[in-house]
C-alpha cells in the first residue's frame, strides 16, 4: 500500500538556466545560474538584489499638510495694533504695573508678593469704579426728575380728590 504523501520513484526533469535539463530524485535540486543565465534575466537579478536582507518591509507614509501663508496688509498691521493697544491698561495703571515688575526683578520684592499686592490694586480699582458708575446714574437719574410712571400716578391722584 502507497501512501499519497512518498514521493514518486521516477525522476523528474527540471530545466536549468543554460537550457539543459537536469535529473533530481526529488524533485527540488537545481543547477546554480550561471552569469550568462542572469544576462539573459536582468529584472529577475535586479529584483534579488533589492530584496531586503531580514525579509521584511515597512513602508512609512508621511504626512504633507497644507499650511496656509497669511498675507499681511500694512492696514492689517495699524488695525491689530490698535486692538492690542485697547486691550492694555491705562497709562497710570501701566506705569504702576511696570514699577512693581521692576521691584520684584530687582529683588525689592519675592514674586508672590508682587503678585498679591497687583491682584488687590485689581480689585480694589474695580470695585471703586463700579461704585463711582452706581454713584453717577443714581445722580443721573435724581435730575432728570420722577419717572413717567411715578409722574401719571401722582396726576391720577390729583384728578381723583378734586
Amino acid at each position: 500500500m502507497t501512501a499519497s504523501h512518498t514521493q514518486p520513484e521516477t525522476p523528474h526533469e527540471q530545466p536549468t538556466a543554460q537550457g539543459a535539463t537536469a535529473r533530481t530524485e526529488t524533485g527540488t535540486a537545481q543547477t546554480p545560474p550561471t552569469p550568462e543565465a542572469s544576462a539573459e534575466h536582468p529584472h529577475e537579478a535586479a529584483q534579488r538584489r533589492n530584496e531586503p536582507a531580514g525579509g521584511k518591509v515597512v513602508h512609512l507614509h508621511t504626512a504633507h499638510p497644507t499650511v496656509p501663508i497669511p498675507y499681511v496688509t500694512p492696514g492689517d498691521i495699524f488695525t491689530n495694533a490698535r486692538t492690542a493697544a485697547s486691550l492694555l491698561p491705562a497709562p497710570r495703571k501701566l506705569a504702576y504695573y511696570t514699577v512693581l515688575g521692576a521691584m520684584t526683578v530687582a529683588g525689592a520684592l519675592e514674586w508672590p508678593v508682587a503678585v498679591a499686592v497687583g491682584a488687590a490694586t485689581e480689585v480694589i480699582t474695580r470695585e471703586q469704579g463700579t461704585r463711582r458708575r452706581a454713584r453717577q446714574a443714581e445722580e443721573t437719574r435724581r435730575q432728570a426728575g420722577p419717572e413717567p410712571s411715578a409722574r401719571t400716578e401722582a396726576a391720577q391722584r390729583e384728578t381723583t380728590t378734586v
